[in-house]
């Protein structure tokens, strides 16, 4: 059975096979329990690669995959427990009455996921377009820190994609499906979009070396806008790749 890891002492984890049923990722939720990546899940996302897989331009497909998201893990329905104990509440317990995990399905509409579980989602979704050929970098579930100029590095979940070999441009993307990017056009309007950021070789490859990467959205490489949230980096110590 596949095992997703995250390491304790802030090593990153880097993932880039295909998730199968019963995938277990270790560690989540700030060490709460174990998370089961169930049939139920993957057929889920994969409803949703086909529902977007006709969007014609790549920051539409992102939006469009980062709202199905949303929808999937919200409710209207307020949920009054704390993310700990939605977790615990919807252990699976085996035939030896022991806790192997909680199944992802089950925190459906429960509004307590934060990037991990978000990430996972992503990465399914990513992998299924992949495999489809309607994207062509090849996605990379990446576990590691993230830190802002006014917040110390956390554990942070996000999705890499790697160079698109059709093409010279060197385009790398990281899609941060937990956080939205502040952007402001030139007649100084604000707005939200969702974290697509844009990474050179030397930024990417850094990354991959063990290096902080601070990578400059998207919005502002195609022009029009600014990034005007607080700056994002990216990991700071040499990943381990463990499949």
């Amino acid at each position: 059975m596949q095992s997703i890891k995250r390491s304790l002492d802030g090593m990153p984890t880097i993932f880039e096979t295909k998730i199968e049923d019963g995938c277990m990722f270790e560690n989540t939720a700030g060490g709460i329990g174990t998370l089961i990546i169930d049939r139920d899940f993957i057929n889920e996302m994969k409803i949703i690669a086909n529902e977007v897989k006709d969007d014609k331009s790549l920051i539409l497909l992102f939006t469009n995959i980062y709202n199905k998201i949303i929808n999937y893990f919200s409710s209207s329905i307020v949920n009054n427990k704390s993310r700990e104990q939605t977790y615990e509440n919807n252990e699976v317990i085996d035939d030896e009455g022991m806790i192997i995990g909680t199944k992802i399905s089950s925190l459906k509409g429960k509004n307590i996921s934060k990037c991990s579980e978000k990430s996972l989602a992503a990465y399914i979704i990513l992998e299924e377009l992949y495999s489809m050929g309607i994207i062509t970098r090849k996605p990379v579930l990446t576990l590691s820190q993230l830190s802002t100029d006014s917040t110390e590095a956390e554990p942070h979940a996000f999705v890499m994609l790697n160079s698109d070999k059709l093409d010279n441009s060197n385009k790398h993307l990281l899609f941060d499906v937990e956080n939205l990017t502040l952007v402001e056009n030139k007649s100084g309007n604000q707005e939200y979009y969702v974290g697509l950021y844009y990474l050179n070789d030397e930024q990417y490859n850094n990354f991959f070396n063990g290096l902080q990467c601070s990578p400059t959205s998207l919005y502002e490489i195609l022009g029009n806008y600014r990034e005007v949230g607080p700056k994002r980096t990216y990991g700071n110590v040499k990943p381990v790749k463990i499949l």
